[in-house]
């Protein structure tokens, strides 16, 4: 049986084994044993067992032979056929066993088979299946490292583009950085250019200024030493005759009638005090250089007190100036002595001499 690989081969091998041991016994059961026939059936045909010839035997004692062997009993017809016909039934039955056995095995080996065919196919479809699972696992391991292939490839070159990218953006970054700091130097250069230029021109223009006002105010000096010349003389004068007639100056606080500012002639006397003294305060503040103050180095707000009076004839004359600087008391003179000429104060019915005093508030720039 070691020959036979599969198990059908060796149920076959079974089958066959025993189909022939049940036929080699049907032939030992079924064959009949040896009679003597009849005589009416003609020749005897002695169908025994065959004795064995040996040239040393001899064959001539028939006598022993006869009289071991009792005679055989005599038969009738009648017999004979009984006992064809039991041994033909019992030949049937035994025939009939044996095909229901064999058919019997025959279905078991057809249902083996069936089931080890079945079994067989199953498995060979367990296989396919199992085969195509593989196939599709693999399938599947290779689409998936084909995707994570691609992936990171894709991965790599996007990083690879945002790398450059970014060294590209870094770059034109830091030329933009470095024009505009090259601009902001450039301008800065310029702006200082400008302003060191802008400084220089203002410094001579404040120098030519400060020239030019050092000439206007040397002028005026020498215009008001010849006007004060004049004025001193004629105030000499009209000092002699006021005291020859006896006249005096009286307070612009005790006037009687005060002196009239071109503008203020109507209302009573203190209104026209009030409106001269406004009028007077607002005509020296247009008229005072307000640089001066700040081009002497003078700070904050440098306070000028001005003393004059106005005449019979209503001129300004006797003009005094008390201030931090001379020069602030040579331009309140100045402006003082640009007053209009104004209606004279009035005492006891005649003109009277006026002295007034104003104080003036000058802000250095």
């Amino acid at each position: 049986m070691k020959y036979f690989e599969t198990k059908h081969e060796i149920n076959s091998a079974k089958i066959t084994t025993l189909i022939v041991v049940i036929i080699v016994l049907l032939c030992f059961v079924v064959g009949q044993n040896y009679q003597d026939p009849p005589e009416e059936y003609g020749v005897a045909i002695n169908f025994g067992s065959s004795s064995v010839v040996d040239e040393n035997i001899n064959s001539n004692p028939p006598e022993k032979l006869q009289e071991s062997e009792p005679e055989p009993e005599e038969t009738t017809p009648e017999d004979i056929v009984e006992e064809e016909t039991i041994e033909e039934e019992v030949q049937e039955e035994v025939e009939e066993e044996t095909i229901e056995e064999l058919e019997k095995a025959i279905e078991e080996s057809k249902a083996q088979e069936a089931a080890e065919a079945a079994k067989a196919e199953a498995a060979e479809k367990a296989a396919e299946a199992e085969k195509l699972l593989q196939q599709e696992r693999e399938e599947a391991l290779r689409i998936k490292k084909e995707k994570e292939e691609q992936e990171a490839k894709e991965a790599k070159e996007k990083l690879e583009k945002e790398q450059k990218e970014a060294a590209a953006k870094a770059k034109k970054e830091a030329e933009e950085k470095a024009e505009a700091k090259q601009k902001a130097q450039k301008l800065a250069a310029e702006k200082k250019a400008r302003a060191l230029e802008a400084k220089k021109k203002a410094e001579k223009a404040a120098s030519d200024a400060r020239k030019a006002e050092a000439a206007r105010i040397a002028k005026a000096k020498a215009q008001a030493a010849a006007k004060k010349a004049a004025a001193d003389a004629a105030a000499a004068a009209e000092a002699s005759k006021e005291k020859g007639s006896g006249n005096q100056t009286v307070s612009f606080a005790l006037i009687e009638n005060v002196p009239v500012y071109p503008g203020c002639e109507g209302g009573n006397n203190a209104a026209k005090k009030k409106c001269m003294n406004d009028k007077i305060k607002q005509f020296l503040g247009q008229n005072f250089n307000k640089s001066l103050a700040s081009n002497l180095d003078l700070k904050g707000i440098q306070k000028v007190n001005i003393f004059f009076k106005i005449d019979k004839t209503g001129r300004v004359v006797g003009i005094r100036a008390k201030a931090p600087h001379p020069k602030l008391e040579d331009e309140a003179k100045r402006v003082t002595k640009l007053l209009p000429k104004m209606k004279p104060g009035m005492q006891q019915g005649k003109p009277t001499t006026v002295s007034f005093y104003l104080p003036l508030n000058v802000k250095a720039n």
